[in-house]
């Protein structure tokens, strides 16, 4: 086996991780919890992988240490990456729920009280029913959200994880504005601030960054691709950074030749509205609560209409096809979630105008014992070019 590498947490911090959850499990009538959530995993074992599109699953149990079966080939990396004494392989040949069943029956967990995180997104209905088979159960007890409470609250291990991905994305965000120029494309813009991105000490991302100008800009979810910017184009940028699969993220807008009114405008109401949702945020206030105070600014500047999405969500562990936690919490209406000390959001009240254009100004930021504090340090303001 290779020389273990240092964790990223102590193993202090992780025991601490598993007692929340088995707390939670307890309470639940839980006796075993499996999860194949990615980022479940990284969370309690520090074990990272791309592997994960293949099944693998952590058990959790309440007097048992946790157990990781994975495929055989990601053994040696969950040895080597990870807090765990016990890792089970299964071969590519080898049936994964019969390995799960082979598993928990080696361990003596079989006839224990199982949950399964049913909200898994890499646990397909098929693979669920299979294991019932296997099992010989009628059903299993729905753990989801079981670990996602936990990881809620952010340590100031990962607050400073949190951080340090901040000044990968200030890194790759100047890049990106810096290469901005009329004829240049979406692709010459991703590539400077990619590189600028490793080059300041990233991992990959969660999820990809997006660098899109003009009239695509106005589609959700759009990415850079071999599209010329063109003299008065607008230019929606928003950046990402990794550290120890911590993600952070932070946006602009650049306009390029003659300024248009109307995009200065709704830049300035995307500004506006990410300075009230920030103002709004402290200790024992609800995410409704702060998505009102960004919404409010839209609805003033008469906007409101191509608001409407969330304000924000929790940021943290991230893997793709997601680098956000939005599955854990986000800012949006009616939602009565009491924000707490250590939390930490994504705030990106953007517009978009289908087939003509969109801006953004987005940052990430902690909430604190007395308000918040920007986890990403960039001039509050557009850029012309």
């Amino acid at each position: 086996m290779s020389e273990q590498t240092e964790l990223p947490f102590s193993r202090e911090e992780y025991a601490l991780r598993l007692d929340q959850v088995r707390r939670r499990m307890e309470a639940a009538g839980i006796e075993v919890l499996l999860t194949t959530v990615p980022e479940n995993i990284v969370y309690l074992t520090g074990y990272s992988t791309l592997g994960y599109f293949t099944y693998q699953v952590l058990v959790l149990s309440l007097h048992h240490e946790p157990i990781l079966l994975t495929r055989a080939i990601n053994v040696e990396k969950a040895q080597v990456d990870s807090c765990l004494r016990c890792i089970e392989g299964y071969q590519d040949t080898e049936d994964a729920d019969e390995a799960t069943h082979r598993v928990l029956e080696r361990y003596g967990l079989l006839a224990k009280r199982i949950a399964n995180q049913d909200d898994a997104w890499f646990f397909s209905v098929a693979r669920y029913k299979k294991l019932l088979r296997r099992l010989g159960a009628a059903d299993l007890i729905d753990g989801s959200g079981l670990i996602e409470h936990v990881r809620r609250i952010k340590s100031r291990g990962e607050i400073d994880y949190i951080r340090q991905a901040g000044r990968y994305c200030e890194a790759s965000l100047r890049a990106a504005i810096g290469a901005v120029a009329a004829g240049a494309t979406e692709n010459d813009v991703a590539a400077a601030a990619y590189q600028a991105m490793y080059q300041a000490g990233s991992e990959f991302l969660g999820h990809e960054a997006q660098y899109v100008a003009g009239p695509a800009a106005g589609l959700g979810f759009e990415c850079a691709k071999r599209r010329p910017i063109r003299a008065d184009d607008v230019v929606y940028m928003e950046a990402g950074g990794t550290h120890q699969r911590y993600n952070c993220m932070l946006s602009r807008t650049v306009i390029v030749g003659k300024p248009d009114p109307k995009w200065i405008a709704m830049a300035e109401a995307s500004r506006d509205a990410l300075e009230a949702a920030k103002t709004a945020i402290r200790p024992g206030v609800t995410s409704h609560e702060v998505d009102r105070a960004a919404r409010t600014v839209m609805r003033k500047a008469g906007l409101g209409r191509y608001f409407s999405h969330r304000t924000g969500y929790s940021i943290g562990i991230g893997l793709p096809p997601d680098w956000g936690e939005g599955r854990i919490m986000s800012i949006n209406e009616n939602d009565p979630t009491v924000l707490e000390p250590g939390m930490c959001f994504h705030l990106i009240p953007d517009l978009k105008l289908v087939r003509e254009g969109g801006v953004v100004f987005s940052e990430s930021v902690l909430v604190t014992e007395t308000g918040h504090e920007r986890l990403t340090d960039f001039p509050s303001e557009i850029f012309f070019k």
